[in-house]
């Protein structure tokens, strides 16, 4: 059984998929920490503080790592992943996430690019389009316990940020950020 647990960065994937491997007795793997183990990033990137991979190399060497294991996997990508047999996309209100991503000292590139992402639902349909479907799930003012739950009871929610307003006027600021950054 493979359960797959994504999202973008600081809606609480690692709780949560900590938590479900634990109450299921399956394997963690953390995608980012499998990349890093096995050198399988291609370069790192200074500006937004992280590695750059090539997706067929990880691909292909996490599915075979996969191919005999029970596991909850955590990571951003969810097409690394050849098959699932539940995909959990946690979601996150991206008034909040900006807050939480700032708070942890990020570049604000970074932070924009991430927060937009959660706007637009992108790590959501990337999940449909390589899926088929998805469970998504709010984490906002959630205990991690609450999302497992939740996510064992396959107790999926309807989620649209862009009908808020104030998700709008967010991601108005933060495409000045991005186009500041581009020049």
């Amino acid at each position: 059984m493979i359960i797959l647990v994504t999202g973008t960065p600081g809606v609480g994937k690692t709780s949560v998929a900590k938590e479900i491997a634990r109450k299921l007795s399956l394997e963690y793997v953390h995608v980012s920490e499998f990349v890093l183990k096995n050198n399988l990033f291609s370069s790192y990137d200074p500006v937004r503080e992280t590695y750059e991979i090539d997706d067929e190399v990880v691909a292909r060497s996490l599915n075979e790592y996969l191919k005999t294991k029970d596991a909850v996997v955590e990571s951003v990508y969810p097409s690394l992943l050849d098959n699932a047999d539940l995909v959990i996309v946690l979601r996150r209100n991206p008034l909040s996430l900006y807050k939480e991503l700032k708070e942890r000292g990020w570049p604000e590139l970074k932070v924009a690019e991430n927060v937009e992402a959660e706007a637009i639902g992108y790590v959501l349909q990337e999940a449909m389009d390589w899926f088929g479907n998805a469970c998504q799930v709010d984490t906002t003012g959630r205990k991690a316990e609450e999302v497992v739950n939740l996510c064992l009871k396959k107790d999926c929610e309807d989620i649209d940020w862009l009908s808020d307003k104030r998700v709008q006027e967010l991601l108005f600021s933060l495409d000045n950020v991005i186009i500041s950054n581009e020049k």
